[in-house]
């Protein structure tokens, strides 16, 4: 049978049409596929960081239970508990001026301006807690050190040379006192100073610190006012 010119162009433009309608499909579906890939990428991005964030979640979890743990020993043993005063393998039992000074205070730097509102000691958190951080000495005790030598941040030296520990000033020369370009500058010599000098505790470190025995239990007793105002700040706090 002959094929009319009309009928083999009506056949080619079906074709055709066919042709460019499944070429249409194909790339619409492929689209839709590319976008499902794209959408699919992004809920695994968002499933990896919110695993990231469950995981940090999670360490930071730790870390406050820790810093908690430490805290309050440092609190029951400042203020003598029995139950801090548990016998160590040497058989001795630790107070706040045997302790070592090596020991994790538990402190944080919002703790420690809560203690310090209203005195001379007030921002100097931050300061203290890098201190423990890069030296390894209790935060609290060299708080309580600053506390006792420059009367809670208000004596001569410590306004006018950043000398908050009275580093360098003797009972017959005050004046020869160390002169710091700022308080934190000071606060890290300090916690360098007892790291390398010797002695592990307060009490063996009031030997050369100062010329005052009941230095070391002074210290304590700072220590102890610190843990004290802490407390009732937050007993009014949560009285609001």
């Amino acid at each position: 049978m002959k094929v009319k010119p009309w009928q083999f162009l009506l056949v080619s433009t079906l074709i055709l049409a066919g042709i460019l309608a499944f070429h249409a499909a194909f790339l619409a579906r492929q689209d839709e596929l590319r976008e499902l890939e794209q959408e699919r990428e992004q809920q695994l991005q968002q499933l990896r960081e919110m695993r990231e964030q469950l995981e940090d979640a999670s360490e930071r979890l730790q870390e406050l239970e820790t810093m908690l743990l430490n805290l309050q020993r440092m609190e029951l043993l400042v203020s003598g508990a029995p139950e801090a005063l548990s016998p160590n393998r040497g058989g001795h039992q630790y107070t706040a001026t045997t302790m070592p000074l090596l020991s994790p205070s538990g402190f944080s730097p919002a703790r420690f301006e809560r203690a310090f509102a209203g005195t001379g000691m007030a921002g100097l958190g931050e300061s203290l807690c890098l201190a423990e951080k890069e030296t390894g000495v209790n935060a609290l005790v060299l708080a309580g050190v600053i506390a006792l030598e420059s009367g809670w941040g208000s004596s001569k030296i410590a306004r006018d040379k950043n000398n908050l520990a009275g580093l360098g000033a003797y009972d017959d020369c005050p004046g020869s006192a160390i002169r710091f370009g700022s308080r934190e500058e000071c606060v890290m010599y300090l916690a360098r100073l007892l790291r390398d000098k010797p002695g592990d505790n307060l009490r063996e470190i009031g030997i050369w610190y100062a010329s005052d025995p009941r230095w070391a239990v002074k210290v304590a007793a700072c220590m102890r006012v610190i843990i004290q105002r802490t407390e009732v700040k937050n007993q009014c706090r949560a009285t609001l």
